[in-house]
């Protein structure tokens, strides 16, 4: 079966793929050693055109394999493994599944599902890591287009972080040799591949310069990007929409090299430009208060400040104190990913002006 693209990914372990097709999975013909699944916690009922009622009309129950998965990690982080499957339709050898459970436990009140589906993507990843040193099969892990079937989440805002975590997954897991999205929407299909395609993160990884316009690359500008963690899936979208723009962008945990301390404060000494994500989560963080104080030591002659607000979150008297007097872009219409590419158009604008 020919994909609808492919790509190498360059690894300390040899030359790897990521692959996209549009196909059913009862249609897809190669061997998979692990499918990755996503499902409301406890809930593995085969609805209307899902994954888990094709998988049922292969013969094989995700109910029943959830009673007794090989791994089992649901208390901790909603994410499990099955044992060995055995179907005479599908090419399948095991069943990987994402709960979503939108509750975190470390603080009061609820997270976005958009949080909740890459904190739980980002653990089974890790699980499968351990599934590895056990030499539990994976040359061969696929997936859908997580959270897009009954839970609805925005592929838009997730599709960007899921393939980051995807390419760091293939590059520190040994084992792997391949992800294949398998989606049978066309039009998802086409998004996971124009993202695959459009990513300045497997050009980097791959030592291929991403293609950026002439006019921004004589700019030398580097943006800093400051943001929360639990904002990271928004951070994820923000940088590959102005790396495409050929802007260089620097943020942690990617681009740190060395000591995290003095890498952060290295880069807004480099930096030309001080993105800071403002929401509740950032309110909070003294890491992000930190950053802040640092970049407003290179204003306003060596770095410009450009903060983008994504909520209505009262400011701290902290905050306050840095933020009263600049200027920043309101994000908090949504939809969001409008808003960010607003942000991202206003600041190339801002520095062609500055030609």
């Amino acid at each position: 079966m020919k994909p609808l693209y492919s790509t190498p990914i360059v690894t300390a372990y040899g030359e790897k793929r990521m692959d996209v097709y549009a196909c059913d999975i009862l249609d897809f013909d190669e061997p998979v050693d692990i499918l990755t699944t996503s499902a409301y916690v406890h809930s593995y009922a085969p609805s209307r055109r899902t994954v888990f009622e094709a998988l049922l009309q292969a013969g094989i129950s995700v109910e029943k394999l959830a009673l007794a998965p090989q791994i089992d990690l649901r208390h901790f982080c909603n994410v499990w493994l099955s044992h060995k499957v055995h179907s005479p339709y599908v090419r399948i050898g095991r069943i990987g599944c994402i709960e979503m459970n939108t509750y975190d436990r470390n603080r009061v009140g609820i997270v976005s599902d958009e949080q909740g589906l890459l904190h739980s993507i980002r653990s089974y990843f890790q699980m499968l890591d351990i599934a590895a040193t056990y030499e539990i099969p994976m040359d061969t892990v696929a997936l859908p287009l997580l959270g897009a079937g009954r839970q609805n989440i925005s592929a838009a805002m997730t599709m960007i972080p899921i393939l980051n975590e995807c390419v760091s997954f293939l590059r520190r897991n040994e084992s792997v040799q391949r992800i294949c999205f398998i989606e049978r929407n066309w039009e998802r299909a086409s998004l996971i591949a124009a993202a695959v395609q459009n990513s300045y993160l497997i050009a980097q990884t791959n030592d291929r310069n991403a293609q950026q316009p002439q006019k921004a690359e004589k700019q030398n500008a580097l943006a800093f990007v400051s943001y929360a963690s639990p904002d990271k899936n928004i951070a994820d979208n923000l940088c590959a929409r102005l790396e495409r723009k050929g802007i260089k962008v620097w943020y942690a945990p990617r681009d740190v090299r060395g000591p995290y301390a003095a890498a952060i404060s290295d880069a807004i000494g480099k930096a030309t430009h001080f993105i800071v994500i403002l929401s509740e989560n950032s309110l909070r963080s003294e890491h992000v208060l930190n950053e802040i104080d640092l970049a407003f030591q290179g204003l306003p002659d060596k770095i410009k400040f450009k903060p983008l607000r994504i909520d209505e979150s009262m400011f701290t008297s902290s905050f306050r104190y840095y933020l009263s007097r600049q200027h920043w872009m309101d994000a908090t219409i949504p939809p969001l990913e409008d808003r960010l590419e607003e942000f991202v158009e206003k600041l190339v604008q801002d520095l062609f002006e500055c030609t």
